[in-house]
C-alpha cells in the first residue's frame, strides 16, 4: 500500500512551524489524522447547514458559515 500523504513534506512544515523543537517520530501522523477529522466535521456541519437552507448540495457559503464553529472545536 502506498503512502496516503507526503510524510517528508508534512514533517518539514511542522518542524518549521514549531520553532525547531524536538519532535517525536509519529507527530506527522497525529497532525494528519487531526486534519482529516477536522475536514470530516467541517463537511458534516456544512451538510447540515445546506439541508437547513433547503439546498441539495454543499456550497462555499455553507462551508464559510460553519468554519469558525468547527475551528473552535479543534483549538488546542
Amino acid at each position: 500500500m502506498g503512502r496516503i500523504y507526503p510524510r517528508s513534506s508534512l514533517r518539514k512544515i511542522i518542524k518549521s512551524g514549531s520553532g525547531n523543537r524536538n519532535m517525536g517520530k509519529r507527530v506527522d501522523l497525529i497532525v494528519y489524522l487531526n486534519y482529516i477529522l477536522f475536514l470530516e466535521e467541517l463537511l458534516k456541519q456544512a451538510n447540515i447547514e445546506a439541508r437547513q437552507a433547503g439546498d441539495k448540495m454543499i456550497s462555499q457559503r455553507h462551508i464559510d458559515k460553519v468554519t469558525e464553529k468547527t475551528l473552535s472545536k479543534f483549538k488546542g
